[in-house]
């Protein structure tokens, strides 16, 4: 007994349409291809099935694949909010969605720009080092308040966490400190705090508030006279670009919502 022709796929498939697109009926498919209406319809069947498997795999790579991109803009969105700070979210470069978004832009100035963004903060902090080593110094040169770190027990005398608070904000604003920037609260019937723009920068006895008020002033005074504090200035400056550069590309990658290239991670 002969065997049966065997039926490729793209025969069914052609008989499908023929069924679904041209409306013929099984039995005149099968009188033109000289096969059984039995075959015909079977073979017909089959192709919706084979049909209906692609539709489905379709629709779960498009899902991954949307979920994928949706992972990588969350990534581009969390950095966006962290870099208006100057800084990269804490352990970001060992997230395996950092990994991806490099593979997916290798090209992209942002790997420049973070990596720069990030000397230009060692910068800072090693300007703000220096500054502090100068504070200690003058403090000592010329002060005539002892400097003290006690959290227990209030003692008189110039507050080191609050003197250097104050010389921070100092270094990172323009206009020098006056008298009127000092502020006060009573501590006790004896002791007054000295304030500068919310740093505890001293306790002094009552009866020497001018004389503390002038002290911070002048310690003030001297940080917008250091040549770190000019060098702080350009080095913001240039951070400020830095960042300002970051977030454009940043942009650029969230309103456009599709990567090009691939991923180990990517669904295809």
């Amino acid at each position: 007994m002969p065997k049966k022709p065997l039926v490729k796929p793209a025969q069914r498939r052609e008989w499908l349409r023929r069924l679904e697109e041209d409306g013929e009926p099984l039995s005149k498919i099968a009188e033109s291809v000289k096969f059984d209406v039995r075959t015909v319809k079977k073979q017909t069947e089959i192709a919706i099935e084979e049909r209906e498997g692609r539709e489905a795999r379709l629709i779960v790579l498009r899902q991954a694949l949307e979920k994928h991109y949706g992972d990588l803009l969350s990534l581009a969105e969390k950095l966006d909010s962290s870099v208006i700070q100057s800084s990269l979210p804490m352990g970001i470069k060992n997230d395996r969605i950092w990994m991806a978004l490099h593979e997916h832009l290798p090209r992209s100035p942002l790997w420049k720009l973070f990596t720069k963004m990030e000397r230009l903060n060692d910068d800072i902090r090693d300007i703000e080092t220096i500054a502090e080593q100068r504070l200690w110094d003058e403090v000592r040169k010329e002060n005539s308040f002892k400097v003290v770190s006690q959290p227990g027990m209030p003692e008189p005398g110039l507050n080191d966490k609050g003197l250097l608070g104050a010389m921070n904000y100092q270094l990172h604003r323009n206009p020098p400190c006056t008298l009127l920037d000092i502020t006060t609260s009573s501590t006790s019937d004896t002791l007054t705090t000295l304030y500068y723009e919310g740093c505890a920068c001293a306790l002094v006895p009552t009866g020497q508030i001018e004389k503390g008020k002038q002290s911070i002033t002048n310690l003030m005074a001297q940080v917008c006279q250091w040549p770190e504090y000019e060098e702080l200035r350009k080095t913001l400056s240039g951070r400020a670009k830095v960042t300002e550069m970051i977030r454009e590309e940043l942009a650029t990658i969230i309103l456009k919502r599709v990567f090009p290239g691939h991923c180990k991670y990517c669904p295809v």
